[in-house]
């Protein structure tokens, strides 16, 4: 999946709700507490089972209190979590976050932050639980879903305050780490973030991916490509690059180990106007996926053949 752009004028506004909320919070040091978040919004998180049908009932019968509907269709809710398999969701008329118990732990924390950001991006509320032909295409939904993973990225993140921090630490696996332990969030988010936050001006890409060589490591039910992350310069500069092409890339490099880093390397990319640029290419397997970053450090010198 390639990471969604988010508009300009939309990217201004998530900032604004969410420096709002740090503000009110007092601009609180890492890790940003999400009760605390929750308290101040006055949001209620519960979980349930994706694999329970009586959690699904049960979620059908909190949201029909004393008779009255508290959504116009419940049954809705139970059709939109069992079709989409949805990890989490967001019921903007009871303010709750209802999260799939079932999602392993170190994953809850995005997933919360996301939802959230559902909450508070003001013109998502009209999109949850739409039956148009609009809000329902898929180019509509993926724009929506990237606009709350941004606003989950700057809420967990502390605002501005990642990107600052990101650029003052070497681009590599180790800090990255380093990042999301101060941070408390996972290192496949803290990637996510360090691609398209921490030298937004310079072509940097990310990918999180199976293993080349493990492909039960990583592969997901679309194959073996999750996301496609790029920065802003990546994005106009190379425009051009596939994902396949990218992971075509690692696979050329990748070593056997199943853990640890599985990627060290130097190669090329052609951008849009023809020019190709050198790359250097690193990839980390936590055993759950291949996580690859790769920056743009120079133009490749020119191989004559004769």
């Amino acid at each position: 999946m390639v990471s969604e752009y988010v508009g300009e004028h939309e990217t201004r506004d998530i900032n604004d709700q969410v420096d709002r909320i740090l503000r009110d919070l007092g601009n609180p040091e890492p890790p940003l507490s999400l009760a605390q978040v929750r308290e101040l919004l006055r949001l209620d998180l519960k979980y349930y089972s994706s694999t329970d049908p009586g959690h699904l009932q049960e979620i059908k019968h909190r949201l029909v209190m004393a008779g009255k509907q508290i959504i116009a269709r419940p049954g809705l809710v139970l059709d939109v979590i069992k079709k989409a398999n949805l990890s989490a969701l967001w019921v903007p008329d009871t303010k709750r976050i209802l999260i799939d118990s079932d999602v392993p732990k170190p994953k809850h924390r995005w997933i919360e932050g996301h939802e959230i950001s559902h909450g508070v991006i003001p013109w998502h509320e009209e999109f949850l639980f739409g039956d148009n032909r609009n809000t329902l295409s898929p180019a509509c939904d993926a724009i929506i879903e990237a606009e709350a993973n941004y606003g989950a990225g700057r809420l967990l993140f502390i605002g501005g305050r990642f990107g600052s921090e990101a650029r003052d630490t070497a681009l590599s696996f180790d800090s990255i780490r380093g990042l999301a332990k101060q941070y408390g969030n996972t290192i496949t988010s803290t990637l996510w973030r360090i691609v398209e936050e921490r030298e937004p001006e310079r072509a940097v890409f990310g990918m999180i991916s199976a293993h080349p060589r493990h492909p039960e490591i990583g592969k997901g039910e679309d194959g073996d490509i999750c996301y496609f992350i790029r920065s802003q310069r990546f994005r106009d500069q190379f425009s051009n690059v596939r994902p396949e092409e990218v992971y075509a890339l690692i696979d050329k490099h990748a070593s056997c180990r199943k853990s640890g880093p599985v990627v060290d390397a130097q190669d090329a990319l052609v951008d849009a106007d023809g020019e190709t640029y050198e790359f250097r290419i690193e990839s980390f397997s936590n055993s759950y996926a291949l996580l690859t970053y790769g920056v743009c450090s120079d133009k490749a010198p020119l191989v004559c053949t004769i």
